[in-house]
C-alpha cells in the first residue's frame, strides 16, 4: 500500500534576540514512508543564493510528485534553504554581529555563542541522513562551473555518489587544504555522508546550473531508495571530469588593474592562449597578459574586473587522458 507524500515546515532552531523577538530557522520536510532520508542545505553563506533556488526547484518537483504519484517518495527529503538567515537578510557572507563564517563553526556547541549553537543544531538535525548535499555558490569575484568538492579522506565513499550528481567536475582536495570545522568535514567524520556542491557566482542565481544539480539530486534520491525506482526524474546529461592538486593550475594577477577576459568560461584552452589582459583604468596601456599555462579546461573565471596583485583570475584544469572520468 502506497503512503501519500506529506509536506510540512518545521523550526529546527530558535533563539531569543536582544529586543525580545525570536529568530527561527526552518526546514521543509517531504515524507512518504520509512525509507532513507536525504537532506539539502543552502544559505550557510549569506551572499550565496544558488542553493536557495535549488531548494525552490526541488520543492516544486516534490509538490508535483505528491499530486501525480503520491507513492513515489519512499523516504524523506529535507530542505534547509536559509541556514544563515541573518546573513541572507543583509547580503553578508558571515553571521552578522559575530563577524563569523558559519562554515567554520562546526561541529558547534549547544552551550556556546550563537554561531556554535546554530552549527550544533544543524549537526543534530542532519546526522543520520543517507546523504547531505551542502550547496554553495562562488563569491562575487569568481564564476565556477557546477562541481562537487571532496576531501580525499572520504573519496572512496563519496566519489561514486558524486559521479551521479550530473555536475561537470569532481574536485578532490588533499586533507591539508580542507578545514575540519566545515559542515561537510564534520558530518563525514561522524559517519553521515556529505557532498559539497559549488557553482555559479555570489549574489546571483544561474537557473540552468541549479536545474542541472536538481536533476542529479533526484537521480541520487532514486539510487538511494528515497524515491521509488519507477519514478521518472529529469534526465542527467553531464559526466564529470576529475581534478585534484596535481592538475589544477591557479592564475594570479601579476599586477593590480582591471581584468578584461579574452576567453569564455568553461571552454577548452591551449597552452599559451590569451585568457585576458590586465589594463590600466588611468592610462591606455596593457599592464599584463594572462595566458593558459597548459592545455586544459578553463573552469574558473574572474567575474569582478578590478584586481590587486595576487588576486585569483582563473583556474585551468589540465586534462587527464583527455576525457571525462
Amino acid at each position: 500500500m502506497s503512503v501519500p507524500t506529506a509536506m510540512k515546515t518545521e523550526t529546527f532552531f530558535t533563539i531569543e534576540m536582544p529586543y525580545r523577538e525570536r529568530m527561527e530557522i526552518r526546514r521543509t520536510v517531504f515524507s512518504g514512508g520509512g525509507g532513507p532520508r536525504l537532506s539539502v542545505v543552502a544559505g550557510i553563506h549569506g551572499d550565496e543564493l544558488e542553493g536557495l533556488y535549488v531548494c525552490h526547484r526541488l520543492a516544486a518537483w516534490l509538490d508535483e510528485l505528491q499530486r501525480t504519484s503520491p507513492g513515489g517518495l519512499l523516504g524523506s527529503i529535507e530542505l534547509y534553504p536559509a541556514v544563515n538567515t541573518l546573513g541572507l537578510d543583509t547580503l553578508t557572507r558571515g553571521l552578522p554581529v559575530f563577524d563569523t563564517d558559519l562554515n567554520r563553526a562546526f561541529p558547534g556547541s549547544a552551550g556556546g555563542p550563537l554561531p556554535e549553537r546554530l552549527a550544533a543544531a544543524l549537526m543534530t538535525a542532519l546526522t543520520g541522513s543517507a546523504l547531505v548535499v551542502d550547496v554553495h555558490a562562488s563569491n562575487i569575484y569568481l564564476r565556477e562551473i557546477p562541481q562537487v568538492r571532496i576531501n580525499q579522506e572520504f573519496d572512496d565513499l563519496l566519489v561514486p555518489i558524486a559521479r551521479r550528481m550530473n555536475l561537470d567536475l569532481i574536485w578532490l582536495h588533499g586533507a591539508a587544504t580542507v578545514l575540519e570545522t566545515t559542515l561537510a568535514h564534520s558530518l563525514n567524520s561522524c559517519g553521515t555522508p556529505c557532498l559539497v556542491a559549488e557553482m555559479g557566482v555570489g549574489m546571483r542565481i544561474t537557473p540552468e546550473y541549479c536545474d542541472q544539480l536538481v536533476a542529479g539530486i533526484l537521480t541520487v534520491c532514486r539510487d538511494l531508495g528515497v524515491l521509488a525506482s519507477d519514478v521518472s526524474v529529469p534526465e542527467t546529461t553531464h559526466t564529470p571530469f576529475i581534478a585534484d592538486d596535481s592538475n589544477v593550475h591557479y592564475l594570479n594577477a601579476q599586477t593590480s588593474g582591471m581584468f578584461i577576459p579574452a576567453a569564455s568560461h568553461w571552454t577548452d584552452v591551449r597552452r599559451g592562449e590569451l585568457l585576458g589582459t590586465i589594463v590600466s583604468p588611468l592610462r591606455g596601456d596593457i599592464l599584463s597578459e594572462v595566458r593558459a599555462p597548459v592545455d586544459g579546461i578553463l573552469f574558473t573565471l574572474r567575474e569582478y574586473p578590478l584586481v590587486y596583485e595576487g588576486s585569483l583570475m582563473a583556474r585551468v584544469m589540465a586534462r587527464k587522458g583527455g576525457a571525462p572520468a
